[in-house]
């Protein structure tokens, strides 16, 4: 609590999800990696709806090993 200035820290369990463009048949668009996260504590139904997931990021350098 000292370190955190008496702020309360909770760990909040999440799920990630990449997404690239490889399956594009044109070269007109370079391939991205696209980063999601959903709470891993909802029911599966819920983690569907688009309201809960949320996007971190859209890199088209960082690949999903990275």
């Amino acid at each position: 609590r000292t370190k955190a200035n008496n702020w309360q820290v909770i760990n909040v369990p999440l799920t990630l999800f990449n997404d690239d463009t490889r399956g594009n048949v044109s070269k007109k668009w370079n391939k991205y990696e696209s980063w999601l996260f959903t709470l891993a504590g909802l029911p599966f139904k819920a983690t569907q709806q688009q309201g809960n997931i949320h996007f971190i990021c859209t890199s088209k350098r960082a690949s999903a090993i990275e």
